[in-house]
């Protein structure tokens, strides 16, 4: 068992207002991450677990190819033990409490989500580091979200201290853990472990981001000028969901495998998702505030007016795709932008997918349901236990999702790897990012951008639409206003794009900026 380390007077282990202020101390857990407390361009590339990464050049770097940063052999085997003892300090102790009484109620929509969050996940916490060190860095993000929910716009100095060191102990323990799962994604022993801890680092990427993009916000508004620690961190979000995604699935898939090889006399590789669910005792999902998507506001106005303009503007998107294709195969240049274009294509039929699945109505009857993919549990999936299989299934849409935050988040998982890798060579070139940090301050950055070929406008005019879809969930606090916030970047930076001239729609308004526009006037009003 982890062993309770007080090192201060503080009986609730929350952050008082004499401690509040001070730095928060290091972590005492058997492993001391030396990584900053920020993102910095040499923290660990979340896309190193992930198989199907391509370097893809950046079209603002000169042709340089887009890299990620990763291990050294030595740091690539860190020592595991999952069961060797952590000590948790006071501020530690107040995080995990924070989680079983707020965080894992607010997340859940469903018995399973529940029980998986509540008891499963911080049960394995206490035998792993790993996922003990995600579960404090979502509890702390979640802790900071609801400091900077209560000062509403302009944040005291007090409150911004205590979410800048709440979210400087949350990275650390998210980078150690990071480096341990990858050090363990081979160890047999921990796939619950690693599966677990894939799940809260994707709750933890956009949490964070939901955060920063919060403060950020609100410091605009302001005039309010925020520490560095504390700002938006372009999209890493997307690498580590993405990651985290491919890892999970990537072992459920082959373990499902080697039970159809295994298990052949069984008569069915499929059982009900509830038949081996642990009787989750008090774990009522009574007085659950299920956070689906859309907040009120958004769901009476907002949500009806993306629904009934949407179609059209799939058109549009669609028509400019096809001039993008005739374009480049007129162009000497086609043959290295084939695989390019062909996954900007492919994304075009999952965002058509996905947006058909979260604008049309949701209320399904029982019989409507698809069949929940359950693989069987006998040989290799020995090592996996039956409620982590199953609740990795569900939130990596490897069964169709039913609730409107995972079928717009599903994008993420089901978009080419190609296709996330132009989007992100875009929103991480040198130039987008100053224009970035110039638009945190004022509405029209003075940075200029090069323009875009034609593969990178379409990747990115694509990911526009997906964010007005990701500005419906602005009712869930850990994607809350990030999709106002990366749309609204989007939208800066395509104004100094020639996108017209990809457009068959010449003289209409791009229905991602008209989107935008009305939901931040929703926003201002409400």
């Amino acid at each position: 068992m982890y062993i309770c380390q007080y090192q201060n007077a503080s009986s609730d282990g929350n952050l008082s207002k004499e401690q509040g202020s001070t730095q928060l101390p290091v972590s005492s857990l058997p492993f001391s991450p030396t990584i900053p407390s920020t993102a910095a361009p040499n923290s660990v590339s979340p896309l190193a677990l992930s198989s199907d990464q391509s370097s893809v050049p950046s079209p603002l770097s000169g042709g340089q190819p887009a890299s990620f940063s990763s291990l050294s052999r030595d740091e690539e085997r860190p020592p595991f033990d999952r069961h060797t003892p952590g000590t948790l300090d006071t501020i530690e102790l107040g995080l995990l409490s924070h989680y079983l009484t707020h965080t894992s109620r607010t997340i859940p929509v469903d018995d399973l989500d529940l029980y998986a969050l509540s008891v499963g996940v911080p049960n394995l916490a206490f035998s792993s580091d790993v996922v003990m060190s995600s579960l404090l860095a979502l509890a702390a993000a979640c802790k900071s979200h609801d400091i900077a929910k209560r000062a509403h716009a302009l944040l005291d100095p007090q409150s911004l201290t205590d979410i800048r060191n709440l979210l400087a102990l949350a990275e650390r323990h998210h980078q150690a853990s990071l480096r341990h799962i990858q050090a363990t994604m081979q160890n047999s022993d921990s796939y619950d472990h690693v599966l677990a801890n894939a799940a809260l680092m994707v709750l933890y990427a956009s949490a964070s981001h939901s955060v920063r993009v919060n403060l950020a916000t609100a410091a605009k508004k302001c005039r309010q000028r925020l520490p560095n620690e504390v700002l938006p961190q372009h999209s890493q979000w997307i690498s580590f969901t993405r990651a985290a995604h491919t890892a999970s699935t990537a072992i459920l898939n082959g373990l499902v495998a080697a039970a159809d090889a295994i298990c052949t006399t069984t008569s069915s590789p499929i059982l009900d998702a509830r038949s081996k669910l642990p009787n989750p005792v008090l774990c009522s999902t009574d007085g659950l505030s299920l956070e689906d998507g859309p907040s009120e506001n958004t769901k009476r106005v907002f949500l009806p007016l993306v629904a009934s303009t949407f179609n059209r503007a799939l058109e549009s998107l669609c028509r400019r795709a096809e001039l993008t294709t005739a374009l480049l195969k007129r162009s000497e240049l086609f043959a290295p932008d084939y695989v390019q274009l062909q996954a900007c294509l492919e994304t075009v039929s999952v965002l058509e997918r996905c947006a058909c699945a979260a604008l049309s109505t949701r209320e399904r009857s029982k019989s409507e349901e698809p069949p929940r993919y359950q693989p069987i549990s006998c040989g290799e999936l020995s090592r996996v236990s039956p409620w982590v299989a199953k609740y990795m299934i569900s939130v990596t849409s490897m069964e169709s999702p039913q609730i409107l935050r995972r079928i717009v988040m599903s994008f993420l998982n089901k978009a080419p790897a190609e296709y996330l890798n132009l989007v992100q060579s875009v929103l991480d070139s040198p130039s987008v990012k100053a224009r970035a940090a110039n638009w945190m301050t004022r509405d029209s950055p003075g940075t200029d951008v090069p323009l875009l070929d034609a593969t990178h406008l379409l990747a990115m005019d694509i990911f526009a639409h997906w964010l007005v879809l990701v500005m419906l969930l602005d009712g869930v606090w850990w994607v809350s206003d990030i999709g106002e916030w990366e749309l609204g970047q989007v939208v800066s930076l395509m104004k100094t794009q020639d996108l017209q001239s990809q457009s068959a729609d010449t003289g209409q308004t791009w229905w991602p900026e008209t989107m935008y526009l009305v939901k931040r006037e929703l926003t201002a009003g409400s």
